[in-house]
């Protein structure tokens, strides 16, 4: 099979000749221009020959479009510094207006993403990462994440105002994401666990967004849905128009096979994120596939990592993972 049979024949629950195979990560050194982030994804797709491309986008490229600024702390593995954070609070999120996706920020991630579609070719899928609106405005607001919850139940109309002017900009983006080169999208949200929100809220704040930005691209053959985090509120996701989801297999979640049963979708996992991989041996790597295998029976399944992994990965641990789905 090509990488592209491949993943179209495990999205749709047919016989593959091996399970699809890729593992994502944050360089942090590479991914402040156009130009060093394609190479390195390049560079990782020639390296290790993966079946799909999940290229990381900086994390905080979204809140950018409305002010945030930051310094790269150089070392691939060393995480940015936020030097300047934009919004104080309600008052500043009734303000928001939408931003134009062709430009700054966003416009530098879709030349990035012409680069790469261009240097591995037409065969290779690529999903394209977007965050849910509900999990930019954290970026944007002096406080984080306590701040945008406070404001979520002290003055809901200002945080819904805000989420609209976000999400016309990420489904335009998405939009435009597909016209470059993209699959589908690796859409993702790590706000919706018990912890943090009830299901009632996730609901009322993430749902209506979400699903504007997800029928932006409807038409696209490989939209992941990615749910971050520790006991996540998986049910509230399982009818989302996506091909895939993607989250941790950690307490309070779902297995592969729970989460297949329950979506009727193909998974995207079975291996762990940072800082567990690159602690692995190649042999406990090896077994880690082909348990994850094993459980799913190779069918709806495509292996990847549970969140990012560590760039310090070594290369004979993500060499393991493809020798064991070629042995099995």
């Amino acid at each position: 099979m090509t990488k592209r049979e491949r993943v179209a024949a495990a999205l749709s629950g047919q016989e593959v000749d091996r399970v699809p195979l890729a593992f994502w990560l944050h360089n942090f050194a590479t991914e402040n221009s156009p130009q060093t982030l394609g190479t390195e994804t390049l560079r990782l797709a020639r390296t290790f020959d993966w079946d799909y491309l999940k290229p990381q986008s900086r994390a905080q490229c979204f809140a950018e479009m409305w002010g945030l600024k930051y310094r790269a702390a150089g070392g691939r593995a060393t995480p940015y510094v936020v030097t300047h954070t934009p919004l104080a609070g309600a008052a500043d999120l009734a303000r928001l207006a939408p931003a134009d996706p062709a430009t700054d920020a966003l416009g530098e991630q879709l030349h990035a993403l012409r680069l790469i579609r261009y240097g591995a070719g037409p065969d290779t899928p690529i999903i394209w990462t977007v965050f849910s609106p509900l999990m930019v405005v954290p970026y944007l607001l002096r406080g984080g994440r306590d701040e945008m919850f406070r404001v979520m139940r002290a003055t809901p109309a200002a945080l819904d105002h805000a989420l609209a002017a976000i999400t016309d900009t990420l489904a335009a983006y998405a939009t435009a994401a597909l016209a470059t080169g993209a699959d589908g999208l690796f859409y993702a949200t790590n706000l919706a666990t018990r912890e943090l929100m009830t299901a009632e809220e996730c609901r009322r704040f993430q749902r209506p967004f979400d699903l504007t930005v997800l029928k932006a691209v409807a038409g696209a053959p490989f939209n992941v849905m990615h749910v971050c985090g520790t006991d996540v509120l998986f049910d509230e996701f399982v009818d989302y128009p996506v091909t895939a989801f993607s989250w941790a297999t950690a307490p309070g979640n779902p297995s592969l096979s729970d989460g297949h049963r329950r979506t009727g979708r193909a998974v995207v996992g079975g291996l762990p994120a940072k800082p567990v991989t690159k602690m692995l041996t190649p042999d406990a790597m090896a077994e880690r596939v082909r348990a994850a295998v094993h459980e799913t029976g190779g069918r709806w399944h495509l292996v990847g990592p549970d969140c990012s992994i560590d760039p310090d990965t070594p290369d004979a641990v993500l060499r393991a993972a493809s020798a064991a789905l070629a042995t099995r």
